[in-house]
């Protein structure tokens, strides 16, 4: 009970919840929208696998982790929070033109300078920046030895068991598994493919965004805050945020969810009701572990099958 009441308690739950609410209720009205795929979304990533996050969690011995409550830290992270939302508007068009364009048509090199583009953007300059300024080293954003050692201790059932259960969710319900239950794939395929996509996407996906929206991001607004659950909150309505002015401007991605030309204010609900809720669970995981080393491992499993095809596809495995 009592931890109900700290969460419901807070203003920054409150806040999201009466964002999201709204956020819904505009959508509601678009007749493109997929209202039962929003539900569902709310129910399973919103509610389900938060849950059950907080459940095997539970026994888990958060990593020692210096973050200090400064001002300072949080323009910093302000002002890194404004070129990545630039980056994602605009980013990836203007790093392809100072690249060879052969590095752009080869879909093997391009997965190349995409992934350079995002560690140099998500990691190298944020960690550079407070490490120049503030001191900090990689311990303090859950990449230490003492996380490894974790893994193969009372971290080990979190990965475990949340990564079976995103997988065995995408594998019977994913649209992005499709093709496995299909059976497009041959056992050396997967054999291969199965190993390698995820070393990929642990590095692609995993170390990317965790870095960014939860060792850096979240660590900070939690200190600053005084609250895990102001920093998990906060930090969900943040990531979805930071996403709708490219949805503004270019309409990324929406033309099949929300029409082909949505207002800003349908763009931002959109980001709010679909980019936000998927941030919790990792959110949690993050705030209960400190250990990036696990949110990455479990972040490479959630993207795995519906990465799957294309990664087979381009490397020809």
């Amino acid at each position: 009970m009592r931890s109900s009441r700290n969460i419901f308690g807070n203003f920054w739950v409150l806040l999201g919840i009466v964002g999201y609410c709204a956020s819904l209720a505009l959508l509601w009205q678009n007749k493109s929208f997929g209202r039962g795929d929003a539900i569902a979304e709310l129910v399973i990533f919103g509610i389900a696998f938060p849950f059950l996050a907080w459940v095997a969690t539970l026994r888990a011995r958060p990593l020692g982790v210096e973050v200090r409550r400064s001002s300072g830290e949080i323009w910093l992270l302000f002002a890194c929070l404004i070129a990545v939302t630039l980056y994602l508007i605009w980013g990836a068009q203007l790093s392809e033109t100072l690249v060879p364009p052969s590095w752009i048509i080869h879909p093997r090199s391009k997965f190349f300078v995409g992934l350079i583009r995002k560690l140099i953007v998500f990691v190298a300059i944020p960690f550079l920046l407070f490490r120049a300024i503030f001191g900090y080293r990689w311990r303090d954003f859950g990449l230490q030895f003492a996380g490894l050692r974790a893994m193969a201790g009372n971290h080990l059932p979190v990965v475990l068991v949340l990564s079976a259960a995103i997988l065995l969710f995408q594998y019977f319900l994913g649209g992005g598994a499709a093709p496995l239950r299909r059976g497009e794939f041959s056992a050396s395929q997967l054999a291969i493919g199965l190993p390698l996509c995820f070393a990929w996407l642990f590095i692609e996906a995993g170390l990317v965004e965790e870095f960014f929206f939860r060792a850096l991001l979240q660590a900070r607004l939690a200190a600053w805050f005084k609250s895990e659950i102001s920093g998990v909150a906060l930090m969900a309505l943040v990531f979805g945020l930071a996403h709708a002015p490219g949805f503004i401007l270019r309409h990324a991605g929406l033309e099949e969810a929300i029409g082909a030309n949505p207002s800003p204010a349908d763009s931002i609900a959109y980001a709010i009701v679909v980019l936000s809720v998927g941030g919790i669970f990792f959110g949690i995981v993050w705030a209960r572990t400190k250990n990036l080393f696990a949110v990455m491992s479990i972040h490479a499993a959630t993207d795995l099958l519906p990465n799957l095809k294309e990664f087979v596809g381009i490397w020809g495995i």
